[in-house]
């Protein structure tokens, strides 16, 4: 399995970081060793950010099959001090423990999403919000890259991203027309 990523495909979190909005989808990939369950997060002293996704993955025909909520977890001060230098962001995105995800269901287009930090809703996000539709992002990915089904697609995050901190709970939630579907659960450490 594989795990690809795409960046910037909400606009206003593209703006949030001062980052340009893409005119086309841009995508990284994590190792399948980063991704762990919900539960414990390691909050690196403050410097891991929270980025809530919806994440796909890929079935026959390169068509979205199922999902399930994830977090994309950054390390805000290396991935700067990368940017700055023009290098890749491997270090701050790939780390053990980056691709937190929780349980599969059957992929809906109608997925809405939350994250909340100590009770407080930080980020909130649907597919509708999208610069690209989750068929737009795999066809896009498709024409280069040797995707395969049972691959996953973290599809970017909505703005309100920010650190984590020892002891913070977070509660990631998923709705479809607003009917509650699941919610997972993590400490911070």
């Amino acid at each position: 399995m594989d795990v690809w990523c795409a960046i910037r495909t909400y606009p206003k979190h593209a703006t949030e970081l001062g980052n340009p909005i893409p005119t086309e989808p841009v995508f990284f990939l994590k190792p399948s060793s980063s991704v762990v369950d919900f539960g414990i997060i390691d909050s690196c002293d403050g410097d891991v950010h929270h980025e809530i996704e919806l994440v796909l993955k890929i079935g026959p025909n390169n068509e979205p099959s199922h999902m399930a909520l994830g977090l994309d977890l950054t390390k805000r001060s290396i991935q700067d001090h990368l940017k700055e230098k023009s290098l890749p962001w491997a270090e701050a995105k790939a780390f053990s423990g980056s691709a937190v995800l929780g349980d599969w269901v059957e992929y809906n287009p109608k997925a809405e999403y939350s994250l909340e930090v100590n009770g407080n809703e930080v980020q909130r996000g649907s597919l509708a919000m999208m610069s690209w539709t989750p068929k737009q992002l795999i066809a896009k990915l498709a024409n280069w890259a040797p995707i395969r089904e049972g691959d996953i697609l973290f599809t970017g995050t909505p703005s309100g991203v920010g650190p984590l901190s020892k002891n913070d709970e977070v509660t990631a939630s998923l709705y479809i027309e607003s009917e509650h579907i699941l919610s997972h659960h993590a400490k911070c450490v």
